[in-house]
């Protein structure tokens, strides 16, 4: 999309023009025309990056790296590496082609080459990538993003597969949506109501907290009123990446815990809630059936470390597992960072955990490249994100459960459970819990008299919007819920490969998928670039709300290979009239 508004500076104007090299000029094409897509009226510099297009999903992604480096491309901030296909260090452990092997590796050396650090890590906030509160920076990867905005306090957009490099590239960012200050304020207020006390502080909660979340909050913004102030940056981590799964987040503030919300006034920024929700302990024990796939029973693999595994999840995993060490036939299997994989080495414990038959894995994790052995049956995680990706990505189905029930039903070959962690407690409320009305708001924090505040202004809003231009036509799929395309879609075959979607099963290749807004990963737009590249992809796709990932496939599609793809965001009353089936031309979506 053009976006004759944008102001550039002498200095994107001479990349844009190719005076520094093909590389530059291509980041800021595609630089600018995703500012048009976001509605920015100008670019803002950023002074880090973190970049998820590394990961292999087809040679679409091996193209767009090597045409970049070939182009004399050079990162000008530094620049952190999400997972890659491959565990460098350990290359053995791949159990998938070689052709793909070979692939993969070259796509991470690519990214090397351009000066990116090798960090190879979705989790580049315990990797020394921590920027301070306020940075502007460009990250990509969903948990990353979530963590780097709500915990960290930096400011980020909602980043995909190939903006992330471009940016890297010019140090320019679109200044706009979560980089301004004014777009960060709350909007929807979860209470937690009724949830004991134990349970607040057990890390068993948090994915689950935050699975739910993200399914009731899409891409708005959750306040999250009743967790302690003790709560844990590895617990806050899960949580995020559990919310960034389930749906589109890319911001949460936790009162009294994360660092724009000390106050239930400073995360909505002096602004009413749009709306009030408890979260109960019911909510949370009937998310714990939609993050399990498969009934308590046998399993096969554990896999633990999405995102990757801390020093701290460490420390609290070996005694349990020496304790309890895995049977033989359970693949037990830990994803994390080449740095804590230097600290277990110096403290001894890379010995103990392999002494027991536990494998650390770095560069990569079990959900995003062939790494289990098995071929079938069920695997038990701690990790939402795990839970979330493995059936549509790996073909395992899931359980669910804590650190320890993960590690004892290891032990057993079979699900072992604590029964007391989801019981409930007599007249037990959450810390610092109250109660809320529907037209006020009393700060968990605080105990004076609640106090009304302002209704919320209109929000941003930019439907009716082409975000890719061109010309379609094709049948409608209208899918009830989003969708995100990695571990959703196979763009090999243009199936819908996430079984808990209700239109799992369906083909998309020459349809208009009609759906309300994309969610989960980043690597949306890498996912479909490659249905695009095999001929797979819809033929257009029309959204109830604008999504700048999808649009950002669809325009490198152009780009790369000169395909149209056009996406178009309509207002819900327009929206709603799409029925699935229906003949659908873009041409006449646009001119209603």
């Amino acid at each position: 999309m053009s976006n004759d508004r944008l102001e550039l500076s002498a200095r994107d104007e001479a990349m844009l023009a190719g005076q520094m090299g093909a590389a530059a000029q291509m980041a800021m094409r595609i630089l600018t025309t995703m500012a048009g897509v976001y509605g920015a009226t100008r670019l803002l510099d950023i002074e880090s990056a973190h970049i998820d297009g590394c990961l292999y999903h087809g040679y679409s992604g091996l193209e767009f790296a090597e045409r970049l480096a070939a182009g004399g491309a050079r990162v000008v901030v530094p620049t952190t590496l999400n997972v890659g296909a491959m565990d460098l260090l350990h290359p053995e452990v791949f159990q998938g082609t070689e052709q793909v092997g070979q692939w993969a590796t070259r796509m991470m050396r690519a990214y090397e080459a351009m000066g990116c650090r090798p960090t190879f890590t979705c989790a580049p906030y315990q990797a020394m990538h921590r920027p301070p509160l306020g940075a502007q920076i460009a990250w990509a990867e969903s948990n990353a993003i979530v963590f780097a905005n709500s915990v960290l306090g930096a400011r980020t957009n909602r980043y995909g597969d190939f903006i992330d490099i471009c940016c890297a590239l010019t140090g320019r960012a679109p200044d706009v949506g979560l980089h301004r200050a004014e777009n960060r304020r709350g909007q929807l207020l979860f209470q937690l109501v009724g949830v004991p006390v134990r349970l607040l502080r057990e890390d068993v909660l948090f994915p689950v907290l935050g699975y739910w979340l993200g399914a009731q909050t899409g891409t708005k913004i959750p306040v999250i009123a009743g967790l302690p102030r003790e709560t844990t940056e590895d617990q806050l981590k899960a949580l995020g990446a559990a919310a960034a799964s389930s749906g589109g987040v890319a911001l949460f503030h936790a009162v009294g815990v994360t660092p724009e919300a000390p106050t239930l006034e400073a995360a909505f920024q002096g602004y009413a809630p749009e709306s009030i929700i408890d979260v109960t302990l019911d909510d949370l024990r009937g998310t714990l059936g939609v993050l399990s796939t498969a009934p308590d029973g046998p399993i096969h693999v554990v896999a633990l470390g999405s995102p990757h595994f801390s020093l701290d999840e460490f420390a609290r995993l070996l005694p349990l597992v020496e304790a309890h060490p895995p049977r033989p036939a359970v693949e037990f299997i830990v994803c994390t960072h080449r740095l804590a994989l230097a600290a277990l080495q110096a403290r001894g414990w890379l010995a103990r955990l392999r002494a027991v038959g536990v494998q650390v894995i770095v560069d990569t994790c079990v959900v995003v490249t062939p790494i289990v052995r098995a071929r079938g049956g069920v695997l038990m995680t701690n990790s939402g994100k795990f839970a979330h990706y493995s059936p549509g990505n790996i073909g395992l189905q899931v359980v669910y459960g804590s650190l320890e029930e993960c590690v004892r039903s290891g032990a057993l070959g079979t699900v072992w459970r604590d029964e007391s962690l989801w019981a409930g407690e007599r007249g037990s409320r959450g810390a610092g819990e109250q109660s809320v009305s529907q037209h006020t708001v009393l700060s968990p924090l605080h105990p004076s008299p609640p106090t009304p505040i302002g209704p919320l202004p209109p929000p941003h809003s930019a439907n009716n919007r082409v975000l890719v231009s061109g010309a379609a036509t094709g049948p409608a799929l209208v899918l009830d819920e989003p969708l995100s395309l990695w571990g959703g879609l196979d763009p090999t075959t243009g199936n819908i490969i996430d079984q808990r979607h209700p239109q799992w099963g369906a083909n998309v290749a020459g349809r208009v998928l009609v759906m309300p807004v994309g969610k989960g990963s980043s690597s949306a737009s890498s996912i479909l670039l490659e249905a695009a590249r095999l001929g797979t992809a819809p033929a257009a796709i029309v959204l109830a709300e604008p999504d700048a990932i999808l649009a950002l496939g669809a325009a490198v599609a152009r780009e790369m290979y000169g395909v149209t793809l056009p996406v178009i965001a309509v207002e819900r009353n327009k929206y709603e009239q799409i029925r699935n089936g229906s003949a659908v031309s873009m041409t006449d979506i646009i001119r209603w």
